[in-house]
């Protein structure tokens, strides 16, 4: 069973066109902390020393706590139904957050 997050791999503006920004895949159990800046970023941090990635930047820190939450909601929920994740969002909304069973599989 595995869960991945995806993280931002470059900072943007909140005007960036989605199309234009990078985003990258993080192994959940090689996360040690999920965190706020402070102000409207969450971020993840790796086992690896000084190894972080930005997973949101929202439009305000309140909003920035509700994302975190709902992170922490959809990985529990993850690991309860078990098998694999993928755990995605547009780095911006709560509403975004999403998880998607993979490999995906159809079934006839």
């Amino acid at each position: 069973m595995s869960v991945l997050i995806q993280v931002l791999e470059q900072t943007h503006s909140a005007h960036t066109p989605w199309e234009q920004v990078k985003y990258a895949f993080i192994d959940w159990d090689h996360v040690t902390t999920l965190r706020l800046d402070g102000q409207c970023g969450v971020w993840l941090d790796g086992t690896k020393h000084g190894e972080s990635h930005r997973l949101a930047a929202t439009a305000s820190p309140e909003e920035a706590i509700f994302f975190l939450l709902r992170v922490y909601d959809r990985i529990a929920e993850c690991r309860q139904a078990g098998g694999s994740w993928i755990v995605g969002h547009d780095g911006r909304t709560v509403a975004s957050v999403r998880a998607t069973r993979f490999p995906l599989t159809t079934e006839s």
